[in-house]
């Protein structure tokens, strides 16, 4: 009964989906809805994502206190204003502009708006392998940076928070922004996918490095019941100690190369 429950409400929501879709379909030309509705999925997916994370660094409640990793520090006005300005950069300056420049892109490997949308399925499958697909490519984008020349003229920038926050997770030098956006488009393109899947996933992909920047590891973060994603303890002492746990969404890459060591073994030590 449940599931029939279950089956009938994701109908009718996905019905509602379509009718909206279909509506903005007519009113809208096909770059304005392609690059437009990819835009807005990166700026809606960051800041909202950002607000309730924004809201425990700034009013900090006892019980959020508990689940901060690095306890010691929370991003000040000053933080988060040089923050906000640099994001208001790189949206708008990099990630725009390299959106606009990739529309033919993805008219040529038929990423289509027309309707009728992709199945539900369809749609989960889609964006399960974009995870896989940015997850590996960066992990070797992300590696490639802490090299000692890249590293001290580009990744440099995003490393400047050794103590993340979830507005800092996309604060980083424009070609970094630019490098890593390959794996992040690589997934849709490779796959074709309708523009809904792209928009969802790319709110997803936000969403999903906000939360490994957060500074909060709570119970009911996802790592808790998927062993093989990394979370937000995996990837903050990347940012403490400047190396290893390369890899943005999973574990596997770090485990199947070697770059968790020093992290399985600091994690022995603390649990002893």
């Amino acid at each position: 009964m449940i599931l029939e429950f279950t089956v009938i409400a994701i109908a009718t929501r996905w019905s509602a989906i379509q009718r909206l879709w279909l509506a903005v379909y007519q009113r809208t030309t096909d770059f304005q809805m392609t690059v437009g509705g990819l835009f807005a999925a990166l700026v809606l997916g960051y800041f909202l994502g950002c607000i309730p994370y924004l809201i425990l660094d700034l009013v900090r409640p006892s019980s959020a206190r508990a689940a901060k990793v690095q306890k010691q520090w929370y991003p000040d006005a000053r933080a988060l204003s040089r923050c906000f300005l640099s994001l208001f950069f790189l949206f708008f300056g990099v990630m725009l502009p390299l959106i606009a420049f990739s529309y033919p892109v993805f008219r040529w490997v038929g990423v289509r708006r027309e309707p009728p949308l992709p199945r539900a399925d369809e749609v989960v499958l889609h964006v399960l392998t974009c995870f896989v697909i940015e997850d590996f490519g960066n992990y070797w984008i992300h590696r490639w940076l802490h090299t000692p020349w890249l590293y001290r003229h580009i990744h440099y920038w995003h490393h400047q928070w050794n103590t993340p926050f979830s507005l800092a997770a996309t604060d980083a030098h424009p070609l970094e922004v630019i490098l890593l956006g390959i794996p992040t488009i690589a997934g849709p393109v490779l796959l074709s996918s309708h523009l809904l899947t792209t928009l969802i996933w790319m709110m997803l992909r936000q969403y999903e490095a906000i939360d490994i920047h957060s500074g909060y590891e709570f119970r009911w973060n996802l790592n808790a019941y998927l062993p093989f994603y990394g979370g937000t303890e995996h990837h903050d002492y990347h940012h403490y100690l400047y190396s290893g746990n390369y890899a943005s969404i999973f574990t596997y890459c770090d485990e199947v190369y070697g770059t968790n060591l020093a992290y399985k073994q600091r994690k022995q030590v603390k649990s002893r």
